[in-house]
């Protein structure tokens, strides 16, 4: 999940997974109606909440518009959010898909007689590229746990298929077929092919990230450095510019971890959404 069309794709899937009727789709909008349980996950009003179920309990659902382009002209569009990776309303519908489906499982239906299903794990994860800007990535994979083989963006070839958690009858003579790797081991082909993508992907903005790091740490020292020499020329007493150097170096470290923390370039890979699937091979 890169591009905006993406994301707004995205976006009708799962409001379409948790039963939010979608009033409008058009293109780069999308208008819907939030059932109570959804939200309750996605705006955090808790006292709203308090005050509607003890006084109003027929209060009518929040309708939300969502823009994916800023500059999107629709008739009757009032107050729209545009969603973009990292906005808050999208990372809380991600967090409400881990909570809501972390696992599942079903077998490919309408399969012609004599068919063979074989057994897939499809993985979704979000790639962070973090640094004192954040860009995030939703993408998914599939491992074949008959051969071993790995497949990007598996959840595009099958987001058009039909799956049951029930398995076909002996009478539709389809042929299950028994996994060879165990989960676990299709997991690991997984994240080992993801960190191969990521040792070849331009890590130019990891090395901007460095720089620019070096320069705030720079900037800091300097400016703590600075404060030390007005302190060892006051004429204050020994014991007060001892105690006012200490308290410098500590603040001075403090604020150079939490740099390291906020700045340094790294890349967060958080798998949340799991499923085994029996597709036609």
């Amino acid at each position: 999940m890169e591009t905006q069309a993406e994301i707004q794709d995205y976006c009708r899937r799962y409001f379409q997974a948790v039963h939010a009727p979608i009033l409008r789709d058009l293109p780069n909008f999308l208008e819907v109606e939030l059932p109570r349980d959804v939200d309750k996950e996605l705006i955090d009003r808790p006292y709203h909440w308090m005050m509607v179920e003890t006084i109003y309990q027929d209060y009518p659902n929040t309708v939300k518009q969502l823009i994916f382009e800023q500059n999107v002209n629709v008739e009757e569009m009032e107050r729209p959010e545009y969603l973009t990776l990292g906005s808050l309303f999208l990372t809380k519908m991600i967090d409400s898909t881990k909570k809501r489906g972390s696992c599942t499982f079903g077998y490919q239906q309408g399969v012609p007689t004599g068919s063979v299903l074989r057994p897939v794990l499809l993985m979704t994860c979000k790639i962070s590229y973090v640094a004192d800007r954040c860009r995030d990535e939703i993408v998914t994979y599939g491992v074949s746990l008959g051969s071993g083989e790995v497949y990007r963006d598996f959840y595009e070839q099958v987001v058009d298929l039909n799956f049951s958690t029930e398995p076909p009858s002996p009478m539709q003579l389809v042929h299950v077929e028994a996994p060879k790797l165990t989960v676990k081991q299709g997991f690991k082909k997984i994240r080992d092919q993801v960190h191969k993508e990521i040792r070849l992907l331009d890590h130019t903005w990891a090395e901007e990230a460095e720089e620019h790091l070096a320069r705030e740490r720079e900037q800091l020292e300097t400016y703590y450095q600075s404060l030390g020499l007005v302190n060892a020329d006051s004429t204050v007493p020994d014991a007060e510019k001892i105690a006012k150097a200490r308290l410098y170096e500590d603040e001075l470290k403090m604020r150079l971890d939490e740099l390291e923390k906020r700045c340094s370039p790294r890349i967060k890979i958080e798998p949340f959404q799991f499923a085994l699937l029996y597709v036609k091979g």
